[in-house]
């Protein structure tokens, strides 16, 4: 199975990451494009994500999955607000397309924010309306959006099998669905029934362990995920993808040099995946 990981439990290597990486046997990347440009024009913004990308090619890393723009806490609750999101979110599509990407993982719009529906019919429609607006822009850059489930217990989009619903509402082959296994684990549901509820829809994984109640991005086996069925069940559908860490990392061994932390975690995916 491929590996990959988010760049957090790599930062400390700063432009040396991808090395980093490669070098702990982490093939394939997930980049996070927000296009939050803090003063910078899109230019300069561009110029730094073609940066990424070239670090990324000179290492032997594949870029697999970009995290497109999420803000917390979500301010989507006004008109002028999602048309920004939609700009920033378009341009992110761009620019996962110019580095040669094809996956772009997003959060849904939160317009009533992340703890309440409010009007449940509304919030659908509002991000209907948005993923309709993204979808040739996508298919222009041979993306496919793939929408994430959340930890947010009070939103019903959050668990897979209702942002699966929304993925099928969509019923478009650029718009699929990315599992987060810990998200899944907050509502008392198996990432392994997860895999197998989506079928050939799941094209991206975020792989992490929590306790059962809140999110917390721990490393797998230090948790209550039942990772062997996991494995079983990624195998049973035939999941051609990445097994993509998303980790802070620091949670195990955290007097542990960074060394022997990566090799720890390295070693962990080994066993999950020679299960």
């Amino acid at each position: 199975m491929k590996i990959g990981s988010n760049q957090q439990i790599f930062e400390d290597f700063g432009d040396n990451w991808f090395k980093k990486m490669k070098e702990y046997g982490f093939d394939y990347a997930d980049l996070r494009i927000d296009c939050e440009l803090d003063g910078r024009t899109e230019a300069r913004y561009e110029e730094i994500i073609l940066h990424q990308k070239a670090l990324a090619d000179e290492a032997g890393v594949t870029i697999w999955q970009v995290h497109g723009p999420w803000r917390y806490p979500p301010h989507d609750e006004t008109p002028e607000h999602r048309a920004e999101r939609l700009h920033a979110m378009s341009l992110s599509i761009r620019l996962t397309g110019k580095i040669g990407c094809k996956y772009w993982v997003v959060h849904p719009l939160m317009p009533f924010g992340a703890d309440d529906d409010f009007d449940l019919d509304r919030f659908m429609d509002i991000n209907y309306e948005l993923f309709q607006m993204l979808l040739p822009i996508a298919k222009e850059n041979g993306v496919t959006i793939c929408l994430e489930n959340l930890p947010m217990k009070f939103l019903t989009i959050s668990t897979p099998q209702k942002t699966l619903e929304f993925v099928r509402r969509m019923n478009d082959d650029s718009f699929k669905f990315c599992l987060d296994t810990g998200h899944a684990a907050v509502f008392g549901i198996q990432a392994a029934d997860a895999v197998r509820m989506a079928g050939d829809d799941l094209k991206v994984i975020h792989v992490h362990d929590n306790m059962g109640e809140y999110d917390q991005h721990l490393v797998p086996l230090t948790g209550i995920i039942d990772w062997k069925e996991f494995h079983k069940a990624l195998c049973e559908t035939g999941f051609d993808g990445v097994f993509s860490l998303e980790l802070r990392g620091y949670d195990l061994l955290p007097h542990a040099t960074t060394d022997t932390r990566l090799k720890a975690i390295r070693a962990i995916v080994d066993e999950i995946t020679g299960y």
